[in-house]
């Protein structure tokens, strides 16, 4: 026997029990394939024959009942075994023919779920830098994460963001970029944005930097805003209000710099921006001096030392309980 009749039978065996691989199947078609019509009729008999429930019988009884058979049907006895080939094989190419359907049906459900996986980033205690397979960069704040699909780009370009992210979106026409919160979904072509969407936090923010942006909600009431550059749109998550203001998307991105620059800058937006860059809240007492105007570098960003300076310079007090601060003005 030589080996590829070997590799027939053994495979038949394991498609016939249910254990075929999908390469295995794939080997045995094309195996079939390469395989004469006398080397298949004597391969699939003897597959035929090994799950009879009896034992073949013996060739000169197999030969007198043909006789006997062509005496009382007046056929010739060699058209009856032609047609007799000819349902064999019809039989196995349906086989192969459900086999395959099987085969990829399996293989389209495998890839459904390969793509359907979603790819989390999570940066943790400390920014981190991510660029999409579609070239779109992205930073994310602390305790901030950004969930795609793996098939991202295929059809549509869509992520989910928890925490605060700065977006650099590679344009592209056909596909729409979309940024999806669970409260707004941010729709842009190429453009440059901010997105604060902490989870434990009453609002959502989209800052504009550069391009044209569209800002959705999904929850009732429906509104629709579009923003352009330097212009930031508001979301309350308690009242469902979509608001637009104007921006200098210093305090919305004070985050991502080492160091931080403030020109006349109302001391309300100071807070923030070391809000947001140290994961802080910040609590006044009195707000007389919010919106008094305060101008400074800080090369060394941190958040002792900017409180430190602010402190001298106004004359308060603070104290840190956990992650928030209290100021008490003297």
């Amino acid at each position: 026997m030589n080996q590829t009749n070997y590799d027939i039978k053994d495979l038949l065996r394991k498609y016939h029990a249910g254990h075929i691989s999908k390469e295995e199947f794939a080997r045995l078609k094309a195996t079939v394939n390469c395989s004469t019509d006398e080397e298949l009729k004597r391969l699939v008999a003897e597959h035929w024959d090994s799950y009879a429930d009896e034992s073949p019988l013996p060739e000169t009884k197999k030969v007198q009942l043909y006789h006997n058979i062509e005496r009382k049907i007046r056929v010739p006895m060699h058209i009856r075994i032609r047609s007799y080939w000819a349902q064999i094989a019809a039989s196995f190419l349906l086989m192969l023919s459900i086999g395959m359907s099987v085969l990829f049906y399996t293989q389209h459900n495998e890839l459904q779920k390969l793509t359907s996986r979603n790819v989390v980033i999570r940066s943790g205690e400390s920014p981190s830098s991510i660029t999409l397979p579609d070239g779109t960069k992205v930073k994310l704040n602390t305790r901030s994460s950004l969930t795609y699909q793996q098939d991202f780009g295929r059809e549509d370009r869509k992520v989910s963001l928890s925490g605060e992210g700065y977006f650099d979106v590679k344009r592209d026409e056909a596909k729409q970029f979309v940024v999806q919160t669970g409260f707004i979904d941010i729709t842009v072509l190429g453009t440059s944005f901010n997105v604060y969407a902490y989870e434990d936090k009453d609002f959502l923010e989209m800052a504009l930097v550069k391009g044209s942006v569209r800002v959705n909600t999904v929850r009732p009431p429906y509104k629709s805003l579009h923003a352009r550059p330097n212009e930031k749109i508001t979301y309350n998550k308690h009242t469902g209000q979509l608001m637009l203001e104007t921006t200098s998307n210093q305090a919305e991105t004070a985050w991502m710099q080492e160091e931080l620059t403030f020109r006349h800058t109302p001391l309300r937006e100071v807070f923030r921006s070391l809000e947001r860059k140290f994961g802080i809240t910040i609590q006044t007492s009195d707000t007389l001096f919010a919106n008094d105007a305060y101008t400074g570098t800080f090369k060394e960003a941190t958040l002792e030392n900017v409180l430190g300076v602010l402190k001298q310079h106004y004359g308060f007090g603070y104290t840190r309980t956990q992650d928030t601060i209290h100021i008490d003005m003297k």
